[in-house]
């Protein structure tokens, strides 16, 4: 019986480390498409600045009562 008591703790044991090793990589995988959806908006936003004229400041037109 000890045998098999044994055998199961350690695949609990390698079961818990699957289950930590998963997370782990989940994780990372997230960070990851985290890192590229900001290279992505700071590129939008570089050709933005690039592309569009400085705004031009209107002067106030004197409106008729």
């Amino acid at each position: 019986m000890k045998n098999i008591d044994e055998k199961i703790l350690m695949a609990e044991e390698e079961i818990k480390q699957l289950q930590n090793k998963r997370k782990k990589l989940i994780s990372q995988q997230k960070q990851e498409e985290r890192k590229r959806e900001i290279k992505g908006y700071m590129k939008k936003e570089q050709s933005l600045k690039v592309s569009l004229p400085k705004a031009r400041v209107l002067p106030k037109m004197n409106s008729i009562s």
